[in-house]
């Protein structure tokens, strides 16, 4: 790893503890101290809880579109965003708990998965995925963007 993504990665993990000490502050003036400690351990249940109920349906109506062969990665963006939405709410913390909210919103969830699936395509744990939906009529390799050879069997006569 580089100097610079180190110090990048540092940067983003300081500027992510100042926000979220400043977001508990703002809300402990306003709620009160206790009843702010405990809302990080309820939005934690309530994540846990939104995953194990919304996952179900999400990847329930994904296995029945799996079934009837109408391959569509809505769904599976859907998941994922729920998923990530709910390890966001576990974590102790109010602005990462308002960013699991919003990947929780039904409307935003196949754009938030799909920006998931966009970044980790090119993961091994995706190659299948990328395999099966994609165009049959393109002759192209996994990661590159080559032709690949396609090699004609048959009998040639010269005239």
């Amino acid at each position: 790893m580089q100097k610079t993504s180190v110090f990048i990665l540092l940067l983003v993990f300081i500027v992510y503890g100042w926000i979220e000490f400043e977001v508990f502050i703002v809300v402990g003036n306003i709620f009160g101290g206790l009843i702010t400690f405990l809302g990080l351990f309820f939005t934690a249940f309530l994540g846990i809880l939104l995953i194990r109920r919304l996952t179900k349906m999400v990847f329930m109506a994904w296995q029945s579109e799996y079934k009837k062969n109408d391959y569509g990665l809505s769904k599976l963006a859907e998941g994922l965003s729920i998923l990530f939405g709910g390890l966001l709410l576990v974590i102790p913390g109010y602005f990462t708990d308002l960013i699991g909210l919003m990947c929780m919103v039904p409307i935003i969830r196949v754009f938030i998965g799909s920006i998931i699936i966009a970044n980790f395509a090119d993961l091994r744990l995706f190659a299948n995925l990328r395999n099966k939906h994609r165009d049959p009529s393109s002759h192209y390799k996994d990661t590159k963007y080559e032709p690949a050879e396609i090699t004609i069997d048959g009998e040639y006569k010269e005239k």
